[in-house]
């Protein structure tokens, strides 16, 4: 039977969610766990995540035989193998044509900055910066919504057939000292997020014009390139 796994992550702990040569990627760890209970298909991820980028709904699936038909049981299992930098939310059954990445209909991620005193104990999961504009941050954050080629906000060396996405959400909102990017598309470009943070960021500051940006996100001429760090990232959920 093909179960359908739904998870979050640490990627602080990772060089990725692909499999490494030294197995230190997600996938590595999660298949080592899934090979502790006697399963032994690789598990298929839905989305790809770079190093140091987190995950708070990640989806994967495996085939296992039918004696594991206690998926709490076996979530609990799993759990004692995938801890502490993995933790299994949900184990669910589903049709064995199931495609964690094809039969996805869209995916959120959300990019996180914290703007008080600096710790070294949140380092690996916010990204610390000065307080921005929210309402022009929102203003933005609306250019990149609809179907757009997104050529110049990929990592170069990126193999995606088409540079063209959907966003059909983009927005930012704060909680106290945080302050939230979020990002909702029928897929993603190698760094897109973390690109188009980067640029976004690099406007707030007035580093950047607003037009330069609107040219970028139009195909029209590349003006930034810069990454904003991993740390802040995490893929929010996938949806189906």
């Amino acid at each position: 039977m093909r179960l359908k796994l739904t998870f979050s992550y640490d990627g602080s702990a990772f060089l990725g969610s692909a499999s490494q040569p030294h197995g230190r990627g997600v996938a590595d760890a999660l298949q080592g766990a899934l090979e502790r209970l006697g399963i032994f298909s690789r598990p298929l991820f839905a989305s790809r995540t770079d190093k140091g980028v987190h995950a708070l709904g990640a989806v994967a699936s495996a085939d296992c035989g039918e004696h594991f038909a206690d998926l709490f049981y076996l979530q609990n299992q799993l759990n004692r193998f995938a801890h502490p930098f993995i933790h299994i939310k949900r184990i669910e059954r589903v049709p064995e044509n199931f495609s964690p990445r094809f039969s996805a209909r869209a995916r959120e991620y959300r990019y996180v900055f914290h703007h008080g005193t600096f710790s070294p104990f949140l380092a690996r999961f916010v990204c610390f910066a000065p307080r921005f504009d929210m309402v022009r941050a929102n203003a933005l954050l609306q250019d990149f919504v609809g179907v757009r080629d997104f050529k110049f906000f990929q990592k170069e060396g990126g193999n995606s057939k088409s540079s063209v996405r959907e966003i059909f959400e983009a927005g930012a909102y704060a909680h106290r000292d945080l302050s939230v990017f979020k990002f909702k598309a029928n897929g993603f470009l190698r760094a897109q997020v973390r690109l188009s943070v980067g640029a976004l960021l690099a406007v707030l500051r007035g580093d950047l014009s607003a037009e330069n940006l609107r040219e970028q996100i139009a195909a029209q001429k590349c003006h930034h390139r810069l990454l904003a760090p991993a740390c802040g990232l995490y893929l929010r959920r996938v949806i189906y």
